[in-house]
This record gives C-alpha cells, sequence and structure tokens, in this order.
C-alpha cells in the first residue's frame, strides 16, 4: 500500500508530500500556470521553506545549502520573478492546507525528514520569500 492510500485526506504521513507546495502552488497561481512547471514552482517553495526552517532554529544552514545545490545540479529554479510579498501571502491563505486561517508549512529538519508546523511567525514567512525572490 502507497502513502496516498494509506493516507487519502493529507492527514498525517502524506502531509510531507506538500513538501515546497505551500508557495509552489500561491506561485502557480500568480503567474497564470504558464510561467513554470508544477515541479519548477515546487523547487522554488523548497528553497522559501528552507529558508524558514533555517530562520526557525530547525535545519542547519549547511542542510539548506545542500539542497540548493542539489536543485541546481537538477536544473530546477531556485528563485523567482520579482513580485508582490503581500499579494503571495494573500495567495497563499486560499491554499487548501489553511487551517483556522494559518498557513501550514511542511519544514524540512534534517535530510529524509520534514514536519508540519502551523505557527511559522509573518515576518519570517515575508523574509523568506523576498530572498527567494529577490536571488538573481
Amino acid at each position: 500500500m502507497d502513502m496516498v492510500q494509506r493516507d487519502e485526506r493529507d492527514r498525517g504521513l502524506r502531509n510531507i508530500l506538500n513538501y515546497g507546495h505551500t508557495f509552489g502552488h500561491a506561485l502557480e497561481a500568480l503567474t497564470d500556470y504558464g510561467t513554470f512547471l508544477h515541479g519548477e514552482a515546487v523547487a522554488i517553495g523548497m528553497e522559501v521553506a528552507a529558508h524558514i526552517a533555517v530562520a526557525q532554529g530547525l535545519l542547519t544552514h549547511e542542510l539548506a545549502l545542500r539542497q540548493h545545490r542539489l536543485l541546481r545540479a537538477l536544473d530546477l529554479p531556485v528563485h523567482c520573478p520579482p513580485m508582490d510579498t503581500e499579494t503571495v501571502l494573500e495567495m497563499m491563505q486560499r491554499d487548501k492546507k489553511v487551517r483556522s486561517g494559518r498557513v501550514r508549512w511542511v519544514l524540512p529538519t534534517r535530510i529524509g525528514h520534514a514536519e508540519v508546523f502551523n505557527a511559522v511567525p509573518l515576518d519570517i514567512v515575508r523574509n523568506a520569500i523576498e530572498t527567494v525572490v529577490s536571488r538573481q
């Protein structure tokens, strides 16, 4: 039995498959689903999530850099064109994973492991988005 069959409603282990999707889905929507392939948007979302995890003390800078290098080696994007951070934040509020007005983030804590966090401070999210959006 695969992970999707074991957790059809995204309530447990399957949540981990949403790594990178919180920002990735917003990015896809804001670019009218025509600029990035789904996997490309998720890769950029993984960068945002890794920045959040580092800022929260959940992941080392070295492991975030390792992910960054891997994504680059796979020729996946690690930044996106300039966009208004507040608009991105508003779009993320529309995501199906939002619970009680809180955006749920799947954040890495070590290689091969991630956890779901519901109370990430907005200033940390904003900073991570601005870092990835402004990186060239």
